[in-house]
């Protein structure tokens, strides 16, 4: 199981989660036409669902959309500069389940 580690930015917090090129490898395929909803278990047992999708226009980077990751942050009390882990791991009916832990600083 090989986690991600992101630090992260006043844009991950504020308005959408850019996906890292390490948290593709484990994600499910981008389908360039519809959003693709990632079930994601945090620490606490709490289930979201983020929503994988490309930006539009120039820049295409793959994003968690923010309606959906806007929830979490809120929830959770996010702010730029904590540190988010993310994983992939096989539940007990073999199947993958997502993972996210958040890392809070104290101090910035």
């Amino acid at each position: 199981m090989e986690r991600c580690e992101k630090e992260l930015s006043p844009t991950d917090v504020n308005q959408r989660l850019a996906v890292t090129k390490e948290m593709l490898e484990f994600l499910p395929p981008i389908d360039p036409e519809n959003d693709v909803p990632v079930r994601v278990l945090d620490e606490t047992g709490k289930v979201y669902v983020f929503y994988l999708s490309c930006r539009q226009g120039k820049h295409r980077k793959p994003v968690f959309q923010s309606k959906h990751w806007r929830v979490f942050v809120k929830e959770r009390g996010i702010a730029a500069g904590d540190v988010m882990y993310f994983w992939a791991e096989e539940n007990a009916f073999h199947q993958t389940q997502y993972r996210i832990a958040l890392l809070k600083m104290l101090f910035s």
